[in-house]
């Protein structure tokens, strides 16, 4: 399973709790903007010790019972790994949201279903989740 995460420090809280590995991770898609590794570990170090208030879901901000390092040793590794997209870096955002999102969504999973329901793609789809579970 590929997955897409819409929320800066949700996603990280979702990750320290084990409900998301790492390696599903395909791409962090945040309105945090995260400019630098600097700017990305001061805003999770914010994030651990205040919270956000702009959060529309404020308990994905929550840290209570999180190691600080480990935190921010997360923050680095999806970083250096390209895995923070933050669109508002390369032009103005509209506020738009996807039509299959609302702004509680957290993760998306990447998968050809949605978009298309033909029976071939689906089963192909199916046995590619097998495999790639098999090859962990």
């Amino acid at each position: 399973m590929m997955l897409i995460g819409t929320s800066f420090g949700g996603c990280l809280k979702s990750i320290l709790k084990g409900e998301v590995s790492e390696d599903d991770i395909l791409v962090i898609i945040s309105r945090t903007q995260v400019s630098s590794l600097e700017n990305a570990l001061r805003i999770a170090e914010q994030y651990y010790n205040e919270g956000n208030n702009y959060a529309t879901v404020s308990g994905n901000y929550d840290f209570t019972g999180t190691d600080l390092d480990q935190l921010k040793a997360l923050v680095a590794r999806l970083y250096l790994g390209g895995k923070i997209h933050q669109p508002r870096l390369f032009e103005h955002g509209s506020g738009f949201i996807h039509p299959d999102m609302s702004r509680e969504t957290l993760w998306l999973e990447v998968n050809p279903i949605g978009l298309n329901n033909n029976p071939a793609v689906i089963e192909a789809y199916e046995k590619y989740k097998i495999l790639d579970a098999l090859t962990r």
